[in-house]
């Protein structure tokens, strides 16, 4: 069955965490083994890189701060994952790395159906 988005979704994660320990969490917000460099859920599979575009200073100033977080995660869905499931893996993924204090904003087709649409400009800045 084809799917109605396109499902590959990319979160902008800042923290000042090792990337290990950021791993660790994320396999365990996600139920997921860890693999080498990438976490395997039901669902998705995680992969967690630094951002080349990382910047100190631009990390916390507006609204495309985002853009310049310590980190991101490249998520692929597994085969035969099926949309509202995927889309509840990123929103709960999304919501518990909230809740754990670490700033995200999710990058993806279904924006709009994500808690806080993804992140991105929901305070209303």
């Amino acid at each position: 069955m084809e799917s109605q988005y396109d499902l590959f979704t990319k979160i902008f994660l800042d923290s000042d965490v090792d990337k290990g320990v950021l791993k660790d969490r994320i396999s365990e917000f996600v139920k997921g083994a860890v693999s080498g460099s990438s976490i395997l859920a039901e669902q998705a599979e995680i992969f967690i890189f630094n951002n080349g575009d990382f910047d100190e200073d631009k990390r916390n100033q507006g609204n495309d701060d985002f853009l310049h977080y310590k980190y991101y995660l490249e998520i692929e869905p597994t085969e035969d994952v099926n949309d509202s499931n995927y889309v509840l893996v990123i929103s709960n993924l999304l919501t518990k790395l909230w809740d754990a204090g670490f700033k995200a904003v999710a990058s993806c087709d279904f924006e709009d159906l994500l808690p806080k649409k993804g992140g991105y400009n929901f305070d209303g800045r």
